[in-house]
């Protein structure tokens, strides 16, 4: 019986959920178009912010940048309707 503190269920499970988010993007481009999206999938995961950009190759700063121009520009659109 695997212990809880077992360090290879963390690694198997971001393994997996890697996997889950490229397969998506294989699949489904729409539904992950950006790093910004397929962050916010893996998170929806359950991995934490700073995992799932480390992950992708970037850091949780940058998403964290890119979520907000994101939501400024969306507040624009918005606005102008």
């Amino acid at each position: 019986m695997a212990n809880d503190n077992d360090p290879w269920l963390e690694v198997i499970g971001k393994a997996l959920a890697y996997l889950c988010v490229q397969q998506i993007a294989q699949n489904e481009p729409r539904r992950v178009p950006d790093v910004v999206a397929k962050v916010k999938f893996l998170e929806g995961l359950g991995l934490p912010t700073a995992d799932a950009a480390h992950l992708l190759g970037t850091t949780a700063n940058s998403v964290k940048t890119n979520l907000r121009a994101r939501a400024k520009r969306e507040a624009k659109v918005g606005k102008a309707r």
